[in-house]
């Protein structure tokens, strides 16, 4: 259920967004875009520095905070840096979507850099939330109460009166302060507690936000002219537009927040002149910040993946920021909205008199009419600029190249052309970081771009309608060309474009359906095992199982293992096969989670792929180290630890021997391997598991070879070899031994096994992984790292982490991290969950020992 109103939420924003344009078009329906542009030049200057101002002064307010947050948790931080978190945070939020969601996700990114869990951010963020809305309670209760705005008598509330609203409100405020002051204890309610701050915290909350809301009020109002509006009957209804934009998810409330607003300020001005003030109001308090949030999130982005990249790949001279990508098809998307919106408002009339003496009119028009063509092509390769294909890029560069030439010749819109120059200039030397050959029909659409394409495009038609709202559009009009025809290239203009879309809407449902994953039948396992076979992993080989689905390339030249569980898909290790094809792979993987509606998940990653996963905008945490011994040089009696080589030395005088059983030859072994690998089970209460580990399948073991150890003629015990190409590594997979078997003789099995390893010229044995381990050397999530330390330092008692650590040091190897890659914030509590019940065994389970 939950996650088909998931799929239901960009629909219903649409709606929303909808039915607001359809009512500033009934408000406005008297008004002309002439008077609009007219209104809007002649709010005074001061007026508009005067708005600046305090939205900067807004802004900073806001970053207060998260500055209070931190202090509930009881951490310290830089005044600098908790500014430029709730800063960029609070910019994103507002232009997109929910702060809880954005702000939140955008907060945790930056937030992990410095040191703090997941669990901490969230409280940073649920705090700052809490702290928004005490305050939007205190100012609405207080504007409601003694300065009740005058709403229209069609108006109808679900109230009886908005000064019990006010009050309700109001005496929310007083009881959490109260609160504060009495109630000392966690309140605990299921699966939620809530801790109530000081009473001085709780007071500072209050404060700030509402001081907040009024600077935010105030941006607006002082934009207005002199009619006598009375400034807190003027909160009111500014609150309350702001709480239904809000609820309404379109991103930044765009269209409803206005629709609101000019309901209630028709009663005191004209619509044009309210509609001209409120665009004004929109740039300043929502696009200039979230500018200026870019800028700051790509210094952010940089200083931070420099560092990464210099201490896991030694390589950060080369390295550009993956933020990129991101910044870029932003700033491409808002490129072709302009284009779109330039092309459904009318020329300057002195611009095109002056345009007519040198060039001639047929070029105008086609001009204006390939503009809009372009565009809309923006609109839909953006999302490939977030995927870094290179096609998209291309393209890109071309559309703006175009754009350019199209914006000057149409109007000689310099302003216009200045901005999309600006986008290929910072473009062009990103070619580097746009380097996939991916399918530009195959790239998929995510729910919110989907949104966004729809919202601009109905914008746009919109505001050719109110732009040419006096022009009756009649057939004749398709063949009417002329230096003022505006109406008639908006028509043609506009057809297209929407010709345009739907052309691409329906390639994308008559394209080859996405290849079903489910668990591989023989065929799938067939092309598995070949391409297995050429990589140099050992634990590739656990494909063959059979116990997990797979993504298999078009080229049947390497795939992605994984299994699905609650809302996560979960992949174990890296891609298997070729390094140039794994990034592809990755992205596939990636799309068809989204495309699906679950959440990727990455388990036991090397470093090998850390940029790509990465790219996809997840979280990096190190679950531990991976042991892994180099055998040409490997000399027991020099290279382990004295005891574990005597209780070797002592069971081979014992007359224990150990045996290869070569791979042809194990069927005949099958039924006494099968009674070893019960009763050890049962004798250590444990249970088959697979995924990340072997399970006793006939099938299975028989495509490998088996090491076993015998006494006499007796066997008792025994582990199959997996085996990578070209004798790169090797490592055991199920071992098993009867319950009276001699303490030491899983010590003796794989000390044999690594010199036979030796001998058949293999370059290392992977003696599995050690869990939560060297998390200082590694600073990707240093909050995950605390939890980590904290849980392998007091964890010992219960999963016995540390000693999983000493055995393999034992063998003096060499270590290298393991790291899951996953959703951060809120989703990764659940994300674990569903990891958890995948690999079977609780949280030690986590780490997939061995």
């Amino acid at each position: 259920m939950k996650k088909k109103l998931k799929k239901l939420t960009p629909f219903i924003s649409i709606i929303f967004f909808a039915f607001a344009l359809w009512f500033l078009d009934q408000e406005l329906q008297q008004y002309d875009m002439s008077e609009v542009m007219t209104q809007l030049a002649d709010i005074p200057n001061q007026y508009i520095l005067f708005s600046l101002i305090l939205s900067f002064l807004s802004y900073l307010l806001l970053t207060g905070y998260d500055a209070l947050g931190v202090r509930y948790i009881g951490e310290d931080l830089e005044i600098g840096k908790i500014i430029r978190a709730g800063y960029v945070g609070y910019a994103f939020s507002h232009n997109i979507g929910l702060a809880l969601i954005t702000g939140g996700s955008i907060r945790y990114r930056i937030y992990s850099v410095w040191g703090f869990s997941g669990m901490q951010v969230t409280q940073i963020v649920a705090f700052s939330a809490f702290t928004l809305w005490i305050g939007f309670c205190a100012v609405a209760g207080l504007a409601l109460l003694f300065a009740t705005p005058s709403l229209p008598n069609d108006v109808v509330i679900p109230f009886v009166s908005l000064r019990i609203l006010g009050s309700i409100l109001l005496v929310m405020v007083v009881a959490y302060i109260w609160a504060s002051y009495k109630v000392k204890k966690e309140i605990t309610f299921k699966s939620w507690s809530f801790e109530f701050p000081s009473s001085k915290l709780a007071l500072q909350q209050v404060a700030i936000a509402s001081v907040d809301w009024l600077l935010a009020a105030s941006v607006l109002y002082v934009l207005l002219p002199n009619l006598g509006i009375p400034f807190f009957g003027f909160v009111g209804a500014f609150l309350l537009a702001q709480i239904v934009g809000l609820f309404s998810q379109v991103p930044g409330g765009l269209g409803v927040f206005e629709s609101i607003m000019l309901m209630y300020l028709t009663n005191f001005m004209p619509g044009s002149q309210v509609l001209g003030i409120l665009v004004v109001y929109r740039i300043i308090y929502y696009i200039l910040p979230l500018l200026g949030a870019l800028i700051v999130l790509g210094y952010q982005e940089y200083i931070v993946n420099r560092r990464k990249v210099k201490v896991l790949q030694r390589k950060a001279a080369n390295w550009v920021p993956r933020v990129v990508p991101q910044v870029m098809s932003f700033s491409v998307f808002i490129g072709g909205a302009i284009l779109l919106f330039s092309g459904a408002v009318p020329s300057e009339v002195p611009r095109m008199q002056w345009l007519q003496h040198f060039v001639p009119l047929p070029v105008i028009e086609m001009s204006h009419f390939f503009a809009s063509l372009v565009g809309a092509a923006l609109l839909v390769l953006a999302s490939g600029l977030q995927r870094r294909s290179d096609g998209a890029y291309h393209l890109t560069i071309a559309l703006l190249v175009f754009g350019i030439l199209f914006s000057l010749l149409k109007g000689a819109d310099f302003e216009e052309a200045s901005i999309l120059s600006v986008m290929l200039i910072a473009l062009i030397p990103c070619r580097n970081e746009f380097h996939r050959k991916a399918s530009l029909m195959d790239q998929f659409f995510s729910a919110r771009w989907f949104t966004l394409i729809i919202m601009v495009l109905a914008s746009a038609v919109w505001l050719g309608m109110f732009s040419y709202g006096h022009v009756e559009f009649q057939k004749e009009l398709w063949w009417q060309f002329s230096l003022m025809g505006d109406g008639p290239r908006y028509m043609r203009a506009m057809v297209a474009v929407l010709g345009f879309a739907v052309i691409v809407g329906l390639l994308k449902l008559i394209r080859p359906k996405q290849k079903e994953t489910k668990e591989p039948g023989e065929k799938e396992l067939l092309i598995a095992k070949g391409i297995s076979s050429g990589s140099p992993s050992s634990l590739s080989n656990l494909v063959l199982l059979g116990d997990k689905e797979l993504i298999i390339n078009e080229s049947n030249s390497s795939f992605i293992m994984f299994a699905r569980e609650g809302q996560n898909w979960v992949t174990f290790g890296d891609p298997v096969g070729p390094a140039d094809e794994a990034e592809e792979l990755i992205w596939e993987f990636y799309e068809e989670c989204s495309n699906q509606g679950y959440g990727p998940m990455f388990y036991q990653v090397g470093e090998r792929y850390l940029e790509q996963y990465l790219d996809l905008g997840l979280t990096l945490y190190k679950l531990g180290e991976q042991a892994r011994i180099g055998l040409p040089d490997f000399d027991p009696e020099k290279s382990i630890h004295n005891k574990v080589w005597s209780g070797y030395q002592e069971l081979e005088q014992q007359d224990y021997s150990f045996e290869i059983i070569p791979q042809g030859s194990v069927a005949s072994y099958l039924p006494e391997l099968k009674a070893i690998s019960d009763a050890s089970l049962i004798s250590r209460n444990k249970r088959e598991r697979g995924f990340s580990v072997g399970y006793f399948d006939k099938g299975y073991l028989s495509q490998f070879p088996i090491a076993v150890v015998r006494k006499g003629d007796n066997l008792l015990a025994f582990a199959n070899i997996l085996g990578g190409a070209d004798k790169y590594e090797l490592t055991t997979d199920l071992l098993r031994y009867r319950p009276e078997a001699p303490a030491g003789i899983i010590d003796y099995m794989l000390i044999h096994t690594m010199l036979w390893g030796k001998h058949e010229g293999f370059e290392w044995f992977n003696l599995g992984m050690a869990p939560l381990s060297g998390m200082d050397e590694h600073d990707f999530s240093p909050g995950w790292n605390k939890l980590a330390d904290f849980v392998y330092t007091y964890g010992e008692n219960i999963y016995g982490f540390k000693k999983v650590r000493r055995y393999k040091s034992q063998f003096n190897p060499t270590w290298e991290p393991k790291f899951l890659v996953g959703p951060g914030g809120w989703s990764m509590p659940r994300a674990l969950s569903n990891l958890t019940n995948i690999v079977s065994g609780g949280f030690s389970s986590i780490m997939s020992e061995k």
